[in-house]
C-alpha cells in the first residue's frame, strides 16, 4: 500500500508546483527563437566536429576571426566550448540507437585517454544499456540540440534538432497507439548478435517483456525492421557479413518519468520545427496521452477520524511536514484526485483502445470513485494499489499523477494542459487545466507546498526534481499571462529555491531559474564555473564520462566535504513504519553502513554517474563492478551549456563548426 499511502500523507519528496492564475484564456509567447547563423557568407555550416564528406572535415571556426581554429587559447570558455563539440559527436556516434539516447555498455573497459578509434569501434560494443530511460531523457536531449540550433542558426544544426525529434515520435508511433509511448523501439535481434553503431537494435527472445510493432506501425519505422540487418564483414565471428532478420519490437510498462522527457520539451522545440507533417505527429501524440488519461477519486478523507488521525501522527511524529504560512494542510484534505494511464499490455491488448479518446477525462467514473466512510472501501484501496503495482492485468495503470497532494504532479499536468494547447489549438485543454485540474483537483493551492515534505538524506536516492522544474521551466517560456508569470517566479523562489534545492548543489536548476526569470541565481556563477570543470576522468576531462569507481569513504573527499554515516535520528525517520486504519506496514531501513557527503559538492566532483542532475547528490560512493565499460552521453553537460548560452549567461566564445577542404 506504500503508494497510496505516500499519496495520503504527504507531497512528493521530490515536487514543484505550477502557478495557474490564467483565466479563460491563455495567451502564448514563443518561447524560443533561432538566431542568424554568424558564419560569414561562403563558408557552410556542419553539426559534427570531425565528421568528414567530400574531402572536407568539420572543424572549429572562429566567428570573429573568420577564420579555422585548431588550438585553444586555454581560457576555460573556449576549452569547455570544445568539450561540448566533442561531446555532441560521441553522443549522436556512440550513445545513440537511431536518435534514441542510450548508455553505451562496452565488452572491455575504457581507461581514461583511451582514443576514439577505440572506444567507439563497435567490436568492443556489447550491448545498449538504459534504454528503459531512452524516452525520458528526451527533454534533456531536446533541449541540448533546440539551444544549440538556436543558438547558432546553422541549418546542419536544424538537421540534426530535427533527426533527434522524428526519433522521439517514433516512441510514439512504435506502440500503433496515438498518445502511448514507448520506452525504446528496438529491431529485436537473437541474443549475442553483434551490435552495431547507430542502428537501434537489441536482443529479443521469447518470454521477455518486450512487445511487437505492429503492422500498422512499420512504415514509420526504419527500412531494416522490416528488412533486416545486414552486419559488416568486421562484426567478427560467423556474423560477420551475415544478414539478420529482426523482429519489430518496443519495450512497454513506461514511468511517469519516461513521458516527462517528449512533455516537457516539445512544447519548446514545436516553434522551431518546420516540417508541418512532423509537427501534427507531434501534436497528435502530445495531446492524446492527455486524453488518455482517467481519474480516480478517494473521498470523504475528512469524515474518517481514523485515518486523518494515522496520516496526522505518521507527519508530525517525523516532523517531515514543513509548511509556510498560507500553504494548504495535506493532512486535512477531504479528496484525493489522480490521473492514470491505463496500461496497454498482454492481458488488456484486447479490450484496449486504439483510437484517440475524443475528449478528456472530467471526473472518475463511480468503479474508480473510493469513498472511505463505506464498507468495504479498504478492499477498494487495495485493489487500486494492486492496479499500480506493475504486475500485468486488464485494468492495470502504468502510473497516476496525484495534482491535489502532489506538487511536482501538479506542475507538470498542467505545463502539459498549456503544451497541448500550443501544439494543438484546442481550447479544451486550457478550459480542463482551468476546470479540472485546478477547480476540482486543487493543482493551484497545492503548489504552495513545494519543498514541504524533505526526508532525510538516506530515505531517498533517486532526486526526480529535475523532471519537474523543467516542466515549469517550459511552462515559463510558454505563457504570457504576466499574472501567471508572477505566480510562477514566486514558486520558483519563495517555493522551490528556498526550499526544494536547498543544499542540492544543482548546476543544472540554477541555469534554468536564471533563464526562466531573467534574473541571475546566486549559485548561477560557481555552477557556471563547475561546468568549465566537468568532464571525463581527472586530467582527461575531453574524455566521455564513464562508470570509473570512486569511494569518498576510503579515499579523502573533496576539500570543505566530509564523508559520514547517517544519523541515528535519519536512520530512525527511515525505518519508521506506516500505520493506517490499524494496519501497520513496514519500510525498508536504509543501509546503515553507507556514508554520504555534507555538502553535497559540485557535480565536477561527484561520484560519475550518468546525467549526473538526477543523480543522489549526496552519494559518497560509486562501486562499478565493470567500471570503465559504460559510456554516458554526455547530456549533463551539453544541455545546461547550451541553455545558458542562449540566455546570455555564458559569454559567446565565437566559436561555432563548419566545413574545412575543397
Amino acid at each position: 500500500m506504500n503508494r497510496v499511502i505516500a499519496v495520503l500523507v504527504a507531497c512528493s519528496s521530490a515536487v514543484l508546483a505550477l502557478a495557474s492564475c490564467h483565466g479563460a484564456t491563455s495567451p502564448l509567447r514563443t518561447p524560443v527563437s533561432a538566431s542568424a547563423s554568424a558564419l560569414p557568407a561562403g563558408v557552410e555550416g556542419c553539426a559534427l566536429i570531425g565528421d568528414t564528406q567530400a574531402g572536407r572535415t568539420c572543424a572549429i571556426y572562429d566567428t570573429q576571426k573568420r577564420a579555422f581554429s585548431e588550438t585553444p587559447d586555454g581560457t576555460p570558455l573556449d576549452l569547455l566550448a570544445r568539450r561540448v563539440f566533442l561531446y555532441e559527436r560521441w553522443m549522436d556516434l556512440y550513445t545513440s540507437a537511431d536518435r534514441q539516447v542510450a548508455v553505451r555498455n562496452m565488452t572491455e573497459a575504457m581507461a581514461p585517454g583511451d582514443p576514439e578509434s577505440r572506444f567507439g569501434d563497435a567490436k568492443y560494443l556489447g550491448h545498449w544499456d538504459d534504454q528503459g530511460d531512452s524516452a525520458g531523457f528526451g527533454d534533456t536531449m531536446m533541449l541540448s540540440v533546440l539551444f544549440h540550433y538556436a543558438v547558432s542558426g546553422n541549418d546542419a544544426e536544424y538537421a540534426r534538432m530535427e533527426s533527434w525529434v522524428r526519433g522521439q515520435v517514433r516512441q510514439w508511433d512504435s506502440t500503433g497507439l496515438d498518445g502511448y509511448l514507448a520506452r525504446f523501439t528496438f529491431a529485436g535481434v537473437p541474443p549475442g548478435t553483434p551490435i552495431q553503431n547507430t542502428i537501434s537494435m537489441d536482443f529479443r527472445s521469447d518470454g521477455d517483456d518486450a512487445f511487437d510493432v505492429p503492422a500498422s506501425a512499420l512504415p514509420r519505422m526504419p527500412d531494416y525492421y522490416t528488412k533486416g540487418i545486414d552486419l559488416p564483414a568486421s562484426a567478427g565471428g560467423s556474423a560477420g557479413g551475415s544478414h539478420i532478420a529482426v523482429r519489430p519490437s518496443w519495450y512497454g510498462h513506461v514511468s511517469i518519468d519516461a513521458y516527462s522527457g517528449p512533455l516537457n520539451s516539445w512544447p519548446l522545440a514545436f516553434p522551431l520545427i518546420k516540417d508541418p507533417a512532423l509537427k501534427a505527429r507531434m501534436a497528435l501524440h502530445y495531446g492524446c496521452f492527455l486524453k488518455r488519461l482517467r481519474i480516480f477519486k478517494i473521498i470523504n478523507l475528512s469524515k474518517n477520524a481514523a485515518l486523518q488521525k494515522d496520516i496526522a501522527n505518521y507527519l508530525g511524529n517525523s516532523n517531515l511536514l514543513k509548511l509556510d504560512p498560507g500553504d494548504p494542510d495535506l493532512t486535512k484534505i477531504d479528496q484525493v484526485w489522480a490521473f492514470y494511464l491505463p496500461q496497454w499490455n498482454n492481458k488488456s491488448a484486447a479490450t484496449y483502445p486504439l483510437a484517440c479518446p475524443a475528449h478528456l477525462a472530467t471526473d472518475a467514473l463511480p468503479e474508480d470513485t473510493i469513498d472511505v466512510t463505506r464498507t468495504g472501501f479498504d478492499g477498494q484501496l487495495l485493489d487500486l494499489v494492486n492496479r499500480q503495482t506493475g504486475q500485468d492485468a486488464a485494468n492495470s495503470m502504468d502510473f497516476a499523477f496525484y495534482p491535489s497532494v502532489r506538487g511536482g504532479d501538479a506542475v507538470q499536468l498542467t505545463a502539459y494542459a498549456l503544451g497541448a494547447y500550443e501544439l494543438t489549438g484546442d481550447q479544451e485543454f486550457l478550459t480542463w487545466r482551468d476546470q479540472v485540474l485546478i477547480g476540482k483537483a486543487n493543482a493551484k493551492e497545492v503548489s504552495r507546498t513545494i519543498g514541504s515534505f524533505e526526508p532525510p538524506r538516506p530515505c531517498r536516492s533517486y532526486y526526480r526534481t529535475a523532471n519537474v522544474y523543467t516542466a515549469h521551466f517550459m511552462r515559463t517560456l510558454l505563457d504570457n499571462d504576466s499574472a501567471s508569470r508572477d505566480f510562477a517566479a514566486l514558486v520558483w523562489r519563495d517555493k522551490f529555491a528556498a526550499k526544494e534545492e536547498v543544499g542540492l548543489n544543482d548546476g543544472l536548476f540554477e541555469v534554468l531559474f536564471s533563464a526562466a526569470l531573467g534574473v541571475k541565481s546566486p549559485g548561477l556563477a560557481a555552477s557556471l564555473t563547475d561546468l568549465t570543470l566537468f568532464g571525463g576522468a581527472p586530467g582527461h576531462l575531453d574524455d566521455p564520462r564513464r562508470n570509473y569507481a570512486v569511494d569518498y569513504s576510503v579515499t579523502p573527499p573533496p576539500p570543505g566535504v566530509v564523508a559520514e554515516k547517517a544519523s541515528a535520528d535519519e536512520l530512525r525517520i527511515c525505518s519508521t513504519p506506516i500505520t493506517v486504519l490499524g494496519v501497520t506496514i513496514p519500510t525498508e531501513a536504509p543501509d546503515a553502513s553507507l556514508y554520504y557527503l555534507r555538502p553535497s559538492p559540485p557535480a565536477s566532483q561527484r561520484p560519475p554517474d550518468n546525467w549526473i542532475w538526477e543523480k543522489d547528490p549526496f552519494k559518497a560512493t560509486h562501486a562499478a563492478g565493470d567500471a570503465g565499460h559504460q559510456q554516458y552521453t554526455g547530456l549533463d553537460l551539453t544541455e545546461p551549456y547550451w541553455v545558458a548560452r542562449y540566455f546570455g549567461l555564458l559569454p559567446d566564445p565565437h566559436l561555432g563548426l563548419a566545413w574545412r577542404g575543397p
